[in-house]
Order: structure tokens, then C-alpha cells, then sequence
């Protein structure tokens, strides 16, 4: 405990951001990064994953040039947002393993996770999610939540944290104060939560109550009837301090949602968003992008809290929050590079992934069809996921046409009127399988599936995403499988070719608002 004490108050700063880098090897500009930020934590992208051993030798090499271990973080949540892909063991994501209808399965996957994010250097998961999914038009949370109902996310996140946990990796529970209501994605711009305190203790805040995790992250929602202005809650003291401390006692770590996101940046600088956050009570500021902002907003909060006695003492607040939540990591076992990505950990999830597939309405057992006479597919939004990252194609789509010997029609899945005609019409009288991906939040996919339903002479609706495209007018049947990883699109094969009879119950009330 006694050397951390004579660390210069520069460094205690920069011990506080948390950053993300810029490649997958320790290049100049990495480097001139570290050497300015001397940053307490740093966050994994894809852009700095290529396999498992050069992402466990990179991690490496930045505690070898440092001289001493940031805290490594990633979003590792499963489903649609999953950083460690190939050679990794991949899991379905929070809505997926609800369905499955047994929690010990989110147990399984946040032990698995955690031990194959071990075994590479990665000691604190910001994960999961537990925002409370109860508005069918949120944009950005949807699937990564576990449910609509506040007692089974607390069931469900408990049990991935608890694997997590028992192989060293610590948690964190986002994003608070919730963000499942919300209509806008804080990617984007920010959302407001227009309830009062006592909606919000009875839904968005129960999780965070109920469940214990060293960390919570705060995102960039407006709360208006609390708040006395209109601004992020990761710059307000009323939720930062007098909410998340004073009146929930949470004495663990506040990590910042990224500060560079459009939900604040829209608002403020980058100068002002570190700054105010710091002010309001936030301990981990997080700064995921551009290197040359990470090295200025470093030297800007150094200027001003060598100004002001009373950040001095916020620095030590936070750093006490942050050598604890280090020193949480230390664990005798070190998985090793061979248990990563195994054929197990391959199977064990695959079984979970088909378990999850749901039949929302209409026939179970409706596969295989007889025949099928066109195949009309969603472009997918996250490539990242998908195999033909050039024209975003999900590759089930292409199996399932080649399967029927059936031609392939593509769409966008925003853009999408100027096929509606003409997919309507070649859809009359037919039998069609269409894949969508959220069509009920885009209004020219919608009306595509109301119309194609409507005149088909059978229609199948395979919802890649949100189950909620169930509910658009016409559809009669529609199966859904919460996200389309490898392992989910190969569980979507096996229902089309019979092999597979849908066991998933919906974890949220259908309809759409």
C-alpha cells in the first residue's frame, strides 16, 4: 500500500483515464499515448484484435513498456457485442440466454468468457448489461438486455457475474441509471428518461440495488425530473453523487460510458465532458478514441485540478475507488492460451444458442417447408459479425436459398422503398421466408414485411434481431433467434432444415407501442 502513496499527483491523474488504442501492435503512436496518459486502464476494440496470441502478446507488451499492469477492459457482453471473435469462444447475448429459460446457461457463459478473457490479460468485463428492456423502440439496448422484467435481469445478470467472478474478471453493470425505456441511442444524441424516482427505484434502478458488482457504468441519459438542467447523467453531481452515493450508498467504481460518445460530445468538448465529469463524482474517465484528445484532455485536468484544493481531494477519491478495483483482479490461476476457443467451449455454446430459438407465432414444427419460392433478406447493420463483411449479407440467408434452390432477394435495412414494389409483387400468391433486422424501428422495412406478408400464400418471418418485428401487421409466422453470431445463424439453419424444434420462450411481452 505504502509505495503507491509517493506517486506523483500526474500520475494518480492518469490513472484515472481509461483509454482506447489505436492498433494491435505497440506502434509510436501507442506508445506516445501511454507515455502522456499514463492511463490506469485500457479498453479492447476490434480494431486491436487480430488472434489470441498476438491480442495476449500486446497486453503484454503495454505492461512491459509501462512498468507496472493497466487494468485491461473490454465489452465482452455476448451477442452482438462481442470483441474476441476468431479463435474465441463466442455466446449468445443477454436476451438469447433468457430464452432459454435457465439461468445456470448465463452462468456457464460468464465462466466461459471470463475464463478465455483470463487466459489473454483482460481483468474486468464491462458487462452486463442490465438495463430493463421495456420499450420496444429502443434502439440500442433491445437484445443485449436480458428481459422487460427488472427480477429477471437481476436473476439472469447474477448468474453471469458470478461465473465472471470465478475466474477472476470483474464486472460491471450498465448503464446507469437505465437506459431501457429510452427511444434514441446515446451513441447518437441523449436520451431523456422522463419518469420520477419512485418509477425509477421500482424498475431501472432495482438491478443496481439488487446486485453486487465492484463497478457500475453511468451513460449519458437525461433524467428530467431529477436533474436541474438538461445534461448527460455522466456530468451531473445530483445522479453521480447525490443519487449513486448519498442516497443508494454504492461505494464501488463509477466508469464513465465513453466520453467521446454523442450523447455527451454533442454537448460538450472534450475537455468539458472530463472535467465536469470528474466534478460530478465519476472515477474512471473513459476516452476510447482519437489519440490526440486522450493526450490533451490528460494535460487539461492536470491544469485544473493543480488549480483547485478541492479536486485535489476527488483525486484521491477516485484513486482510492481505483487501487481497489486493482487489486480485486489478483487470482493464483492463469488459464492458459490452449483452453481458449476449444471444441467444449464451441459445443457448450452451441447448445445454449439452439435452446434459445423461439417460435413467437404460428407452427413450431412448420420446417422443412415443401417448398419456398423466394428468400428475402435484411443487409446487416453490425458487420462485424457477419461473414461477407463486403456486402453485409448474412450468410444464412444464402444457405437457406441455396437449401430451397430459391432465389436471394437483398434489401437494406433502412433504405428500403425502392424494392417494396417489386418484392411485393414478386412475392403474390408465394411462399416466402423473409429475415429482417429490426424492421418495426424503420418504417420502409416494416411496410416491406406488412405487404410481403400480406400477399403471400404462406410467409415465415425470421427476426435476426428483435423479436419485436413479430408483431408487424400480417405476420403469421415468425421465429426469432436474438442476434445472428456464427453459432445463431447455425442454429437458424437447423430449424429451416427441421433438425431443430424451437424450445425458447420470449423473454419480453410482445406487441409493439
Amino acid at each position: 500500500m505504502g509505495a503507491r502513496n509517493f506517486m506523483n499527483l500526474e500520475d494518480k491523474i492518469g490513472r484515472l483515464f481509461l483509454v482506447g488504442l489505436p492498433s494491435t501492435t505497440l506502434d509510436e503512436e501507442t506508445k506516445q499515448v501511454l507515455d502522456e496518459v499514463k492511463p490506469g486502464s485500457i479498453i479492447l476494440f476490434s480494431r486491436n484484435i487480430e488472434t489470441k496470441g498476438q491480442v495476449k502478446k500486446y497486453i503484454n507488451d503495454i505492461e512491459e513498456y509501462l512498468g507496472y499492469k493497466p487494468l485491461v477492459t473490454i465489452d465482452q457482453e455476448g451477442g452482438i457485442v462481442t470483441r474476441l471473435l476468431d479463435g474465441f469462444t463466442v455466446a449468445p447475448g443477454a436476451m438469447a440466454v433468457t430464452a432459454t429459460n435457465n439461468s445456470k446457461n448465463a452462468y456457464e457463459i460468464g465462466k466461459t468468457l471470463g475464463r478465455e478473457m483470463k487466459a489473454i490479460g483482460v481483468d474486468w468485463d464491462l458487462a452486463p448489461v442490465v438495463d430493463v428492456n421495456n420499450n420496444p423502440a429502443n434502439p440500442g439496448i433491445g437484445i443485449r438486455s436480458f428481459s422487460d422484467k427488472e427480477d429477471v435481469v437481476i436473476e439472469y445478470a447474477s448468474q453471469f457475474i458470478k461465473g465472471l467472478e470465478e475466474e477472476g474478471v470483474i464486472s460491471c453493470l450498465k448503464h446507469f441509471p437505465g437506459k431501457g425505456r429510452v427511444a434514441v441511442d446515446a451513441h447518437l444524441d441523449m436520451p431523456e428518461l422522463d419518469i420520477d424516482i419512485e418509477e425509477m427505484e421500482k424498475v431501472e434502478l432495482k438491478p443496481f440495488k439488487k446486485i453486487k458488482s465492484a463497478s457500475w457504468m453511468p451513460s449519458h441519459i437525461w433524467i428530467s425530473n431529477i436533474q436541474n438542467k438538461k445534461e448527460p447523467a455522466t456530468v451531473a453531481k445530483e445522479i453521480l453523487t447525490d443519487l449513486v452515493r448519498d442516497k443508494l450508498g454504492f461505494e464501488g467504481c463509477l466508469i464513465a460510458d465513453d466520453l467521446s460518445m454523442g450523447g455527451v460530445s454533442k454537448y460538450f468538448s472534450p475537455e468539458e465532458s472530463v472535467l465536469y465529469s470528474f466534478e460530478a463524482g465519476m472515477d474512471i474517465l473513459s476516452m476510447c478514441h482519437d489519440s490526440e484528445i486522450q493526450k490533451r484532455v490528460k494535460i487539461f485536468l492536470v491544469e485544473k485540478v493543480k488549480e483547485n484544493p478541492e479536486l485535489e481531494k476527488r483525486v484521491e477519491e477516485s484513486f482510492e475507488r481505483y487501487e481497489r478495483i486493482r487489486l480485486m483482479t489478483k487470482i493464483d490461476k492463469k488459464p492458459s492460451l490452449e483452453e481458449v476457443g476449444t471444441k467444449e467451449n464451441y459445443e457448450k455454446m452451441q447448445k445454449i444458442t439452439d435452446k434459445s430459438i423461439t417460435c413467437i407465432k404460428g407452427q413450431k414444427d412448420i420446417f422443412p417447408l415443401e417448398k419456398v419460392d423466394n428468400v428475402f433478406t435484411v443487409k446487416l447493420s453490425r458487420l462485424v459479425l457477419v461473414e461477407d463483411k463486403k456486402e453485409g449479407v448474412p450468410e444464412i440467408s444464402k444457405q437457406i436459398s441455396e437449401y430451397y434452390n430459391t432465389d436471394l432477394h437483398i434489401f437494406d435495412p433502412i433504405k428500403s422503398k425502392e424494392n417494396i414494389e417489386k418484392y411485393v409483387n414478386l412475392s403474390k400468391n408465394k411462399i416466402n421466408i423473409i429475415l429482417t433486422e429490426n424492421a418495426h424501428l424503420y418504417p420502409e422495412q416494416r411496410e416491406m414485411v406488412e405487404k410481403i406478408a400480406l400477399n403471400s400464400e404462406k410467409c415465415v418471418l425470421i427476426a435476426l434481431r428483435n423479436p419485436y418485428d413479430a408483431y408487424i401487421e400480417n405476420v403469421e409466422n415468425a421465429f426469432t433467434s436474438y442476434g445472428y453470431t456464427k453459432n445463431q445463424q447455425k442454429s437458424i439453419y437447423k430449424l429451416i432444415t427441421g433438425e431443430l424444434i424451437p424450445e425458447g420462450i420470449l423473454p419480453v411481452n410482445g406487441g409493439l407501442k
